[in-house]
């Protein structure tokens, strides 16, 4: 990834475990991935102006969504749910899958099936096994795989403009 997404640049990662702003940019992704994907329009309620972004568990995604919530996005604010566990899902236009819930990854993909969520996680492999966007560490910087496959499963699609930033996979459910 040459350049980053829209004013987005490439971090580089310089140790071990994620930091809080490893964790910031990819909110800041997240957020920005609003501009590149449409949705279908059963996936807006016309009374609800609301966009989500969904974290099921992941303590620091979640805080560190909170930098882009109350932000606008296809001209709807921007909230942010918090799920603890799988079995409290709502719809969530994003839903960002901690690497905590890695043990329960399939479980939730399967109860996201026949919606429109696009579902992003840093799980090693997610994408390759069903997930939408994957962020992954190259030589110290965040870049991401995108199953385009799999978004159009979910009646997705993703700009141009973002696939040509990531590395393309298939696979999965």
């Amino acid at each position: 990834m040459a350049s980053g997404v829209d004013g987005v640049l490439p971090i580089r990662i310089t140790h071990a475990q994620p930091s809080p702003l490893e964790y910031q940019v990819k909110a800041a992704f997240l957020y920005q991935f609003f501009k590149f994907v449409e949705w279908p329009p059963q996936a807006f309620h016309a009374t609800n102006q609301t966009i989500c972004i969904g974290v099921v568990d992941g303590s620091p995604m979640a805080s560190a969504l909170q930098s882009v919530e109350g932000k606008e996005a296809k001209g709807r604010r921007v909230v942010v749910k918090r799920f603890k566990e799988p079995e409290n899902l709502e719809f969530c236009h994003i839903l960002f899958i901690s690497s905590e819930m890695e043990g329960r990854m399939a479980e939730i993909l399967d109860r996201l099936k026949g919606t429109s969520t696009l579902t992003v996680s840093d799980i090693d492999g997610f994408a390759r096994r069903g997930g939408m966007i994957n962020f992954i560490t190259v030589e110290n910087k965040i870049q991401f795989e995108i199953n385009v496959d799999a978004a159009e499963r979910a009646k997705l699609q993703i700009s141009s403009h973002l696939l040509r930033l990531a590395r393309i996979v298939s696979g999965g459910r």
